[in-house]
């Protein structure tokens, strides 16, 4: 009896290793991008050894590279049944879900993740990107601030906190830390961007112009250089650049409704009431869309038309953007400016 189980305790111990060895090999496909082929070496593993937490991470890896984040998740959740602490098959979890545009599990994952393993700077990052994406910037800064002390250098934390002091318009530190990211990565279009977006956003267009073009120059179809130029453009008043760009950029793969509704927009500008409508309308054919009811509400102002008929217009879209948010704040900044200016408005609005 006691030979049995030595003999079969020798011949686990064989498989484990031979899962390792099938791994190791599996891993440097993987590092090379070539996840197909380190697929059957995987499988091959995992029927020596099911329950291999190394296996099962890199079983996940490659299915979060192909793109198959369902399949991924399985293999991760199979991996922290046997290893519930497993740093890897936490942050890689954590991808899966954010995979699947499902940031909240993303979120719960990272966030115990980082409780078990406080110093994972790769955790940290991804949690504050999860955060800053869901509104939570408070919260997303002081953590991108805790991975830049321990990693200085880390592009993605740079970029991200660089982007928060962005949006909260706390410009003098946002200037210095993208300056360094782009500084430390001259060849990075999200770097560059990032530095660019941040010009642009303090209506320095010629700067941040010059930067989109630099990423352009390197990747011809990038959206989000396109986009950005666009706004360079429109911040300059060239408004038929502008529309001209958007509509390349959503040729490009870029977000339609907004695309359209920024080409509307320029038009507007333009007095090109028709052409703007028609934008207008196409976005509102698909979803109710705030931004372009609320164009719609700057071009029944401009266009020339009966008072009347502008009023019953414009209360027929506030009812439409109440129903959608009725505590929206550029609404009922928008709602209450208008009703400054026409009083009658109350009469047509629906109690």
């Amino acid at each position: 009896m006691q030979k049995r189980v030595k003999e079969k305790k020798q011949e686990n111990e064989a498989d484990v290793v031979t899962a390792l060895n099938l791994c190791k090999n599996a891993r440097d496909l993987i590092r090379i991008r070539k996840p197909e082929q380190a697929e059957p070496l995987l499988l091959a593993a995992l029927e020596v050894s099911p329950k291999n937490p190394y296996v099962l991470v890199a079983l996940g890896d490659v299915k979060r590279m192909q793109k198959q984040f369902k399949t991924a998740a399985k293999y991760y959740q199979s991996c922290l049944e046997a290893d519930p602490l497993n740093p890897f098959a936490m942050s890689g979890l954590g991808d899966a879900y954010r995979g699947t545009n499902n940031l909240d599990s993303a979120i719960e994952i990272w966030t115990k993740a980082l409780d078990t393993h406080p110093e994972n700077y790769l955790v940290m990052t991804r949690l504050a990107d999860a955060l800053s994406k869901k509104g939570n910037f408070a919260t997303a800064r002081q953590i991108y601030e805790r991975s830049i002390r321990l990693n200085p250098d880390d592009p993605f934390a740079l970029s991200g906190l660089g982007n928060i002091y962005v949006r909260l318009k706390e410009f003098d530190l946002a200037g210095p830390l993208l300056e360094r990211l782009v500084a430390k990565q001259p060849q990075n279009p999200r770097a560059i961007g990032a530095l660019a977006n941040f010009y642009r956003r303090q209506g320095d267009f010629a700067n941040a112009k010059a930067l989109f073009e630099r990423i352009l120059e390197v990747d011809c179809r990038n959206v989000y250089a396109m986009d950005g130029l666009a706004d360079c453009a429109r911040g300059n008043k060239e408004y038929e650049k502008a529309k001209q760009l958007w509509e390349k950029a959503m040729a490009a793969g870029m977000n339609i409704a907004i695309a359209q509704t920024r080409i509307a927009d320029a038009c507007l500008q333009m007095e090109q009431f028709a052409q703007a409508r028609h934008y207008y309308d196409q976005v509102l054919s698909v979803s109710e869309d705030k931004f372009a009811l609320l164009g719609q509400l700057r071009l029944i102002e401009t266009e020339p038309g009966d008072k009347q008929n502008k009023i019953i217009d414009a209360a027929k879209i506030f009812d439409r953007l109440l129903v959608l948010d009725p505590s929206d704040h550029r609404t009922l900044n928008e709602f209450n400016a208008f009703r400054i200016r026409y009083p009658e408005i109350d009469a047509y609005i629906q109690a």
